[in-house]
């Protein structure tokens, strides 16, 4: 199967939102910095033109680019909860069905203690 790159048109919805939000998300941080888009990207070491699809929220930006500007903004402690086990609570309820109902005793068992 050939690989499939996502565009804007191939993306999710869903992604496309969340990669909009967390762009208005990081164009705030920066204003309230008092930081112009020249400055951030001068400090994360990105391009302009990359700085600004990050703050248009472009689903197709690297990643690492969008860490990298919220490292710069001192928000880097947001990485940590990002898709925490913790939270995940659709996945603990699915292991939870995996484990065995019961625990069945060894068949015999010594009284040596």
């Amino acid at each position: 199967m050939p690989r499939q790159n996502l565009t804007r048109d191939t993306t999710p919805a869903a992604v496309v939102r969340a990669a909009a939000r967390l762009g208005r998300n990081i164009a705030t941080a920066r204003i309230r910095r008092g930081l112009r888009q020249v400055d951030l990207a001068k400090k994360t070491g990105l391009a302009l033109g990359t700085l600004k699809r990050i703050e248009e929220g472009s689903p197709t930006t690297a990643l690492s680019a969008y860490f990298t500007a919220l490292w710069a903004l001192g928000l880097e402690r947001e990485f940590d909860d990002l898709a925490s086990p913790d939270r995940d609570e659709e996945g603990k309820t699915l292991e939870r069905a995996r484990y065995p109902k019961r625990v069945h005793p060894k068949a015999d068992l010594d009284a040596d203690f």
